[in-house]
């Protein structure tokens, strides 16, 4: 039922679905671009729904409180302290290696607002528990959620992220001034 009302929501929103999701038995780093507005969150949350996504993303800790708390998890969202250092890298980390199928989405830019070059928590994550990388692209000029195909990291971290950032350059997100433009090198 609830695949339905993702599929529905989506639809009704004039939105399409390009490219394939790799399935829940694979583990892997999602990552989801650009990331301009909170409606990016419903939009992901439908997608994820109808296609039966077993993924958990990363919000900040202090949304965890009732009735909000209760939604978030439900909907597969991983509290996270913002206010220290808690080695995220790490924590993600071992629960990849510590569990048989792992998937996390993460948000490369680190924030809604404007940047010229992606956090690298994404790649770090990745290439230590040896997994690739789905990248995931939210097109709003088009109305598309397109699924990229999975991205190996080859342990030459500059090259890659140069070329993970390529797939996103130039997207429009919701809000196209916060749209990502890479830095030309």
């Amino acid at each position: 039922m609830i695949s339905l009302l993702g599929k529905t929501a989506f639809h009704l929103l004039g939105w399409k679905l390009v490219g394939t999701y790799p399935g829940n038995k694979k583990s892997f780093v999602m990552i989801v671009a650009p990331h301009t507005s909170n409606w990016d969150v419903p939009l992901g949350l439908y997608v994820k729904f109808w296609i039966k996504m077993k993924i958990k993303f990363y919000v900040k800790s202090e949304l965890f409180t009732p009735p909000l708390g209760w939604l978030l998890k439900w909907s597969g969202a991983l509290p996270i302290v913002r206010s220290r250092s808690t080695n995220f890298v790490r924590q993600v980390v071992n629960d990849f290696k510590t569990k048989k199928s792992h998937r996390i989405i993460i948000t490369p830019e680190g924030t809604r607002k404007k940047v010229r070059k992606f956090k690298t928590g994404f790649y770090h994550i990745a290439n230590v528990a040896q997994v690739p990388i789905l990248p995931v692209i939210f097109d709003y000029t088009r109305k598309e959620v397109i699924f990229k195909n999975l991205f190996y990291p080859t342990r030459n971290s500059e090259k890659d992220i140069a070329e993970i950032e390529m797939i996103y350059d130039g997207i429009v997100g919701k809000v196209p001034e916060f749209s990502f433009k890479r830095i030309q090198a």
